[in-house]
């Protein structure tokens, strides 16, 4: 994860990207969705106007979130594993 200037957070809110900070092992996520930024945890959901946003987040340490790309399942290996004979 890249982590990002306060000051770039609105561009790469409105560019598409989807950012994340971290306390106290609290994940939470923001988007702009409808020109209105989208906060998000595991708890609650809620939106923002854009000033509000920027007032009341101002201080925090923002990361670009990247989601982990899953494993490719291996065709081979399915093949392999479901076709073994159990006694």
């Amino acid at each position: 994860m890249q982590k990002i200037q306060t000051q770039e957070t609105l561009s790469a809110l409105k560019s598409g990207e989807i950012l994340m900070t971290r306390k106290a092992d609290q994940i939470q996520f923001y988007a702009l969705v409808n020109d209105r930024i989208r906060v998000q945890n595991a708890n609650s959901r809620y939106t923002l106007s854009i000033e509000e946003w920027q007032a009341l987040f101002s201080d925090e340490e923002f990361w670009i979130y990247e989601p982990v790309q899953a494993s490719e399942i291996s065709l081979e290996k399915d093949a392999e594993y479901y076709g073994w004979n159990h006694k």
